[in-house]
Parts: C-alpha cells; structure tokens; sequence
C-alpha cells in the first residue's frame, strides 16, 4: 500500500508541477504586456479599474467604467485576482481602486465605488479621451 503511494505520489507530482508554471508563465505573460503598455507611454491619460469578479461594489461600477469606455474614455478593468502582479504594483489594498495615470505615471487615486457624474468629472480631462472614440454625452434629452 506504501508503495503505491508513494509511486502515485512521484507520477502526480511532476505532472502538477509543470502544470502550475505553465499557468504562471501565462499569467506573468499578461501582466508583462499591460506594465510594458503602461510604461511605454503609449497611452497618454488613463484609468486603472481594479476590481475582482467577488466584490459586490466593482460589480455595481463595471457597467459605469463599460459605459463610459464606450463613451471614449481611456479606462482598463483589471482583475485583481487574475492580475496580482500589476495590483502590487500599484499597491492596491481596497477594491474597487481607479489608478489615474497620466504618460504612465500615477496622478491620483481612489478607492470605494462612486457616481457616474463624479467619475466622469474626475476624467474630465482630454487625456483620459480616446481621440477617434469621442462621443458627446448629453445630460438632457431633445424631443421630436
């Protein structure tokens, strides 16, 4: 009976083994890529949307930071449970946290969940605007 364990234990082992470092080879992969973005200054005004898929208050803010992409603002949503590299990088301890960056340097931060009107007056500035994607928002509506 031992030594089937222990034989079970020297084939399960090696398997699982290479199994993890392929997963952390992935995942270094990814957070590799959004720091080299980050840094490279490619993106002249950004927000950093830290967030997990467990945490009641980032699930009420996706739809807000979705709309506003959609709106043209410069908005990246990270999961902090799939992105622990990039977190500790910009030493996220609350969630959800908007990282404002600016030429790839941190300008401001927040954490806690917020209006639509007041994140939108925090990324007010041309910077966080995609140029081709800008879309007016208007507050009120005309009739026909």
């Amino acid at each position: 009976m031992r030594t089937v364990l222990v034989g079970l234990i020297f084939v399960i082992t090696p398997i699982m083994l290479t199994l993890a470092y392929k997963n952390y080879e992935r995942y270094e992969g990814l957070a590799t890529e959004e720091e080299q973005q980050v840094a490279s200054g490619q993106l002249h005004g950004e927000v950093l949307f830290f967030n997990a898929s467990w945490c009641g208050p980032c699930r009420q803010m996706k739809p807000i930071v979705t709309a506003m992409r959609h709106q043209g603002y410069n908005m990246r949503d990270i999961d902090v449970d799939k992105n622990r590299a990039l977190a500790q990088k910009y030493g996220i301890r609350g969630i959800p946290a908007f990282v404002f960056l600016e030429n790839g340097k941190e300008v401001h931060r927040f954490s806690g969940g917020t209006s639509p009107e007041n994140l939108r007056k925090m990324c007010s500035s041309a910077k966080y605007r995609s140029n081709d994607t800008v879309k007016p928002v208007s507050a009120t509506r005309t009739r026909s």
